[in-house]
């Protein structure tokens, strides 16, 4: 039985991290939210148990309540975490669209939610910018075009042909 498919091992985990205020009862954090929308969704596909569907759904809430903005969501909540990474909007991408395989709703979000931050990431013929402002209007001083964001990009704005 690999650690993936070992179900128990996995809840072990998680209770020892809600009891160690680690995770998700702590500071709200992006990229670690976004692995964990993925986890829930795991769960609920080897257990059967719409249970997690519901822990994901409310992570998804949290994390908009938390972290979002007009445009976007913000890397995390602590005073060193602010501006918008774009391969961290392209995990919470995917976290969606593994939470919206299951319930379509979240498919739509993760479409609408690419269609708007696209444009402020993406430079034509040039590349992705790797972390913007926190409103999107210009990128973070001294960060300029990514190595990966292309790629990541690229996965963005496949959410939005899906929808065609």
């Amino acid at each position: 039985m690999t650690m993936l498919r070992d179900v128990d091992y996995v809840l072990q985990k998680l209770d020892w991290m809600r009891a160690e205020g680690i995770w998700p009862n702590g500071l709200r954090y992006l990229w670690t939210d976004a692995f964990g929308v993925v986890l829930y969704v795991s769960l609920c596909t080897e257990t059967g148990e719409e249970r997690w569907l519901g822990e994901a759904a409310r992570l998804v809430a949290d994390v908009e309540r938390v972290l979002g903005r007009r445009r976007g969501l913000r890397i995390g909540e602590a005073a060193d975490r602010d501006g918008q990474y774009f391969h961290y909007l392209a995990m919470w991408l995917f976290a969606l669209a593994r939470l919206g395989d299951l319930r379509p709703e979240y498919r739509e979000r993760g479409i609408a939610l690419a269609r708007d931050i696209h444009p402020a990431f993406v430079v034509p013929g040039r590349g992705v910018i790797w972390k913007m402002q926190e409103d999107l209007s210009s990128p973070y001083p001294g960060y300029g075009l990514g190595s990966m964001d292309a790629y990541d990009g690229d996965v963005a704005k496949r959410f939005a042909e899906l929808e065609k």
